[in-house]
């Protein structure tokens, strides 16, 4: 049997690698950044040649390293699938990453019904502020993003529609006698750190656009400027599928719904092994689902 490269040298690897820094994958791994350069020469005397361009405070993998970079990362999902399915103490977990904005105002309400219905799974629900995928330190059983997402050996469905209109307050909107799109201009305009160009874009959807995004405040994540919304503070664009509860419940309106800005859809992306399991099955098929009545509606 062939020798294998050390592990732990392979873990410092793809950790620099994915992060194309050493101080980054040192903090990632809770060790030195000494250590880790250590281990990535270990490895490159292993394998017989240098693995990254290195440079004051970067690291570049070479072309052949970018390829057993991806190699590796699924052999570690592969290893942490085969893991989670000696782990009894949990019982059958998913593993679920998300945007806060997502898990808050769609995933963790369309999830409960297969969490009451399937009591000895666990869900796990975890956030990242960032829509990439590459900073994720652990293999997901299910990630949830805005746009499609590509990784060796893991399916990519898209679940929900990406439409987005300008949403307000109903009071607020009483009180702006609107009657055309122009007139939203008028109140505070409240935007997205992660979709600054959104006012703009929607604006020239609905035929008054203009050169300059427009002024007003910039919000971290959705569901903050969703509150402030909701609090009469402003108007905000927002996807259909996070805010159809609040227009429902009639704590929102969208007074030119027939102005759309369509984006690429909200994706998930699992692991193709992952779908040998029953309840993995289940739980993607809950979604899509669940999914499929938002689009509808």
């Amino acid at each position: 049997m062939p020798k294998l490269p050390p592990l732990n040298a392979l873990r410092a690897f793809e950790a620099a690698a994915r992060h194309a820094s050493v101080t980054q994958a040192a903090e990632e791994l809770g060790v030195s950044h000494t250590a880790v350069s250590q281990q990535i020469r270990k490895l490159e005397h292993h394998l017989g040649q240098s693995l990254f361009h290195r440079n004051a405070r970067r690291v570049e993998p070479t072309n052949a390293a970018r390829t057993l970079e991806r190699e590796v990362r699924a052999a570690f999902d592969r290893i942490t699938l085969a893991a989670e399915q000696f782990d009894c103490r949990n019982g059958k977990v998913i593993s679920v990453n998300a945007t806060p904005s997502f898990a808050m105002r769609w995933l963790i309400p369309r999830s409960s019904k297969f969490q009451i219905e399937n009591p000895a799974i666990t869900v796990q629900i975890e956030t990242s502020a960032s829509d990439g995928i590459d900073h994720l330190a652990r293999g997901y059983d299910f990630v949830f993003r805005r746009a499609p997402m590509e990784r060796p050996e893991h399916g990519c469905l898209k679940i929900l529609d990406d439409h987005s209109t300008a949403v307000l307050a109903p009071k607020l909107a009483t009180s702006m006698d609107l009657k055309d799109p122009e007139d939203l201009r008028r109140s505070v305009l409240l935007h997205l750190k992660s979709r600054p160009d959104a006012w703009k874009q929607w604006f020239e959807l609905s035929g008054h656009g203009s050169p300059d995004t427009p002024p007003g405040p910039y919000y971290e994540h959705f569901f903050l400027s969703l509150q402030a919304t909701i609090n009469g503070l402003g108007v905000a664009v927002g996807p259909l599928c996070l805010v159809e509860d609040d227009l429902a419940a009639g704590k929102l309106v969208a007074p030119f719904s027939e102005h759309i800005l369509a984006g690429p859809g909200f994706h998930v992306l699992y692991p193709l092994l992952k779908m040998r399991s029953r309840h993995h099955r289940a739980f993607l098929e809950a979604i899509v689902a669940a999914a499929r009545e938002a689009n509808v509606s």
